[in-house]
């Protein structure tokens, strides 16, 4: 049988340089005996992670292996499986340079509530103010570029804060950048570095802000191109490890895999078959959503990018990764749910048998898989979850991420060009997980101003101790975890250094940091 290109990635501590010397060798050895396995693609940074040349057999040979975190082909190589932006919002944006009124990101208000009862969103009592700005920290948004110019990018003196980076030449990784890598054609990518880092209505408005264009995110019209998730992922670690000025890495991946069904007949989730159910719930709790157009969609975990997103960790960076909108259950890692089928229509190809996990990549335990509120609160003054996002073990923390103003490109916006072309750079609203997640990040920003050196670990713990409760399942009194939410840590982002309702400074910020002004 013909060898296929495989991306194998091996637990973390295997020695991933004597699992390539077996398989090399001149005689072969270990798992897989008797042949050199040529290499395909022997990634520069990566320590756990190599693409060999192998048989479908050998592959599962080699996948059998206790060393072994997973053998799958490349993404790049596969026509059933989408990246898609987790934004949902397709239409009725609304457009403004104003910040006042109901057009300011409602987000940075209900954060900085300390408490869980308030009004609706646009109408919150508390400020948008607070201390701290993310001074000294670096965010870098891995989306569809960030238009370059934009003024929600500068800094108190007029100076832009995103810094136009050859990844491959300050890496020191082989590689070439494509022209235009600061452009945005689509306009997810300057929404949600806007929310993040904007200075208008983001959270780290001192920090420095670095766009990573992933390849599959450009926009259609976009004639630049991005780079694949493999030199993402290497560039941003060999920069993060050169570092030699202290500041610590925030990556913000508002971005996920997903296989979409025009039609769903059965499934097979842990041994267990389920079929056809007019109730989409039932289709939930197995972890398949019904889409916005119509279509079912299924989480697709990648042990290839999970372990990527590892790697990222284990080298001291903070990963927020948006949980994604398809209304599905998401999974921890150690549910191991990689052996669930569902079969239906897939490409116009009918009785599909495909596998599916419910906690799609990229994915990680240690990183904030972020699930998102609306702003229209159950009662009229409880937090409730929005309808289309993500819940499930797999969620870790909650933010605002329904109707958010931030910034958008001068270019395109969310694909309907004729509803967002701004060449003035004003604000628009867009919906999804992938407005929630930056939330994260630009609150994280502010922790690490403080506490540069924390660790994924060390701010995650933070983060979550100082978050609020309660979050309602949509339709629902019931507050119970395991029962509103799908079993999600019920956590929602709550930022400590803002400003309280009677306007004084909390926690003693403006004693203790004295030299620090409030920013708005």
């Amino acid at each position: 049988m013909s060898e296929k290109e495989y991306v194998v990635s091996v637990n973390r501590g295997v020695d991933l340089a004597q699992l390539e010397s077996e398989l090399t060798a001149s005689s072969g050895s270990g798992p897989i005996p008797n042949r050199s396995v040529d290499i395909a693609n022997q990634r520069p940074i990566s320590k756990r992670q190599t693409h060999f040349m192998l048989t479908v057999e050998e592959a599962q040979t080699l996948e059998a292996d206790s060393r072994i975190a997973g053998v799958e082909e490349p993404v790049y190589n596969r026509d059933d499986i989408t990246l898609e932006r987790t934004a949902t919002q397709v239409g009725d944006f609304t457009q403004t340079t104003s910040d006042t009124g109901s057009y300011v990101n409602w987000g940075l208000r209900r954060v900085n509530e300390e408490t869980n009862i308030y009004g609706t969103g646009n109408t919150a009592t508390g400020g948008y103010d607070y201390v701290l700005d993310g001074t000294g920290v670096d965010i870098v948004i891995q989306d569809s570029g960030i238009q370059a110019g934009h003024p929600e990018w500068e800094d108190a003196d007029g100076n832009t804060r995103l810094q136009q980076l050859d990844w491959f030449t300050a890496s020191g990784v082989s590689g070439s950048m494509p022209s235009g890598h600061y452009s945005d054609y689509h306009g997810h990518g300057t929404h949600v570095a806007g929310i993040a880092a904007g200075k208008t209505y983001g959270w780290g408005k001192g920090a420095n802000i670095y766009a990573q264009k992933l390849s599959g995110l450009e926009g259609n019209s976009d004639p630049n191109g991005g780079i694949t998730l493999d030199n993402c992922t290497d560039t941003l670690i060999a920069w993060h490890n050169a570092k030699t000025n202290g500041r610590p890495t925030i990556i913000n991946m508002s971005w996920g895999y997903t296989r979409t069904y025009s039609q769903v007949t059965n499934g097979n989730y842990r041994g267990n078959g389920w079929g056809y159910s007019n109730d989409s719930t039932v289709y939930r709790d197995y972890g398949v959503g019904p889409w916005v157009f119509g279509n079912w969609k299924a989480s697709i975990r990648l042990s290839s990018v999970d372990t990527q997103i590892q790697e990222m960790i284990d080298a001291g960076i903070i990963v927020c990764i948006a949980s994604g909108n398809h209304y599905a259950k998401a999974d921890v890692v150690s549910g191991n749910d990689y052996n669930n089928t569902v079969t239906g229509t897939v490409q116009g190809f009918n009785n599909i048998t495909t596998p599916y996990h419910r906690g799609s990549s990229p994915f990680d335990d240690q990183a904030f898989m972020v699930g998102s509120i609306t702003d229209s609160p159950l009662n009229g003054s409880q937090d409730e979850k929005r309808s289309t996002s993500v819940t499930g073990p797999g969620v870790n923390i909650w933010a605002p991420g329904h109707n958010i103003m931030s910034a958008c490109s001068n270019t395109n916006v969310m694909g309907a060009q004729s509803y967002h072309l701004d060449s003035n750079y004003k604000q628009v609203n867009i919906g999804g997980t992938s407005m929630a997640s930056p939330q994260v990040a630009g609150v994280a920003s502010l922790y690490l101003q403080l506490n540069p050196k924390w660790n994924m670990d060390q701010l995650r713990a933070a983060i979550q101790a100082d978050s609020k409760d309660v979050i309602y399942e949509p339709s629902s009194t019931d507050y119970d975890v395991t029962n509103a939410l799908l079993g999600s840590g019920n956590r929602m982002l709550y930022n400590k250094f803002g400003v309280a309702q009677d306007g004084t400074v909390k926690n003693g910020m403006a004693v203790n940091n004295a030299a620090i002004t409030l920013r708005k």
